[in-house]
């Protein structure tokens, strides 16, 4: 996978994770955590759960994680770094949310091999945070997910860019469009598979900070019309959102910085 190599730096892991503990993260994860609970259902002692690409930070999702919890669920907890994997039990080491560790495994994986190698219809619910722009592609993606999800099962994703006017900036990271920066009063429009690339400050809302060094990478976009093809293709039911009152009150407050937060749910 292109333009991940931030991810095998065990420093830049680090600082980016501790970078990750901001509103806006909390946020997110509070969003689609909500989601989830509003969309699971056909929940059964044989319930399986993957964060695909899950990062450091399994002390989210506390509604989801106090059910998980509660009927001794299960989720795979898989991410591309050995780093991230390393931090992520770290976070959890707290009275509040330790026994999370007995319902997480912890797999070192990229998102299409860990698909390829699980069972056909053996995945209830797969959740992508901050994640599916990272796929070049979607339909290799939508095709596994089509043979490895139970019937009802569930994708839950947030979608960091839908528009095809990409920003110069946004609430934590800076945009490059073919390598080079470019003004914030500026937009540059992307094409479906267009990559581009983002390079994040070291303080959310605060570009005056600069960069966390080496914390860059790149993502791709995949126009909205492109999702609702693909998931028809391979027979899913799509729906794709804005929940952006759920950040009323950082639009208020940061009125220069697009904070849309689209959410993806996709149903077999």
């Amino acid at each position: 996978m292109k333009g991940v190599e931030m991810y095998f730096n065990p420093q830049i892991v680090k600082d980016f994770a501790d970078h990750e503990q901001n509103e806006k993260n909390f946020t997110v994860a509070s969003i689609i955590d909500a989601v989830i609970v509003q969309t699971v259902q056909n929940i059964d002692n044989t319930f399986k759960a993957v964060e695909l690409w899950g990062g450091a930070h399994p002390d989210r999702y506390h509604s989801f994680f106090d059910t998980l919890v509660q009927w001794w669920w299960h989720i795979d907890w898989v991410d591309i770094s050995p780093y991230m994997l390393e931090l992520a039990p770290t976070y959890l080491d707290t009275p509040e949310y330790k026994q999370r560790l007995d319902h997480i495994t912890f797999i070192q994986s990229d998102i299409i091999q860990y698909l390829q190698e699980s069972p056909d219809k053996s995945i209830n619910l797969a959740i992508m945070k901050y994640t599916i722009d990272h796929m070049p592609g979607i339909d290799t993606l939508f095709s596994l997910l089509a043979q490895k999800l139970k019937d009802n099962g569930v994708l839950i994703s947030n979608i960091g860019v839908l528009s095809p006017e990409l920003k110069s900036i946004s609430t934590n990271a800076r945009f490059l469009h073919n390598g080079e920066e470019f003004p914030e009063n500026e937009t540059r429009i992307l094409q479906d598979g267009d990559n581009f690339t983002v390079k994040f400050f070291k303080e959310s809302w605060n570009p005056t900070k600069w960069y966390i060094p080496g914390a860059q990478t790149t993502k791709y976009f995949h126009a909205e019309e492109n999702y609702y093809k693909t998931a028809k293709k391979h027979w899913f039911d799509i729906f794709i959102w804005n929940r952006k009152e759920y950040i009323t009150d950082h639009i208020q407050k940061y009125p220069k910085i697009e904070l849309d937060q689209n959410i993806l749910v996709m149903k077999k």
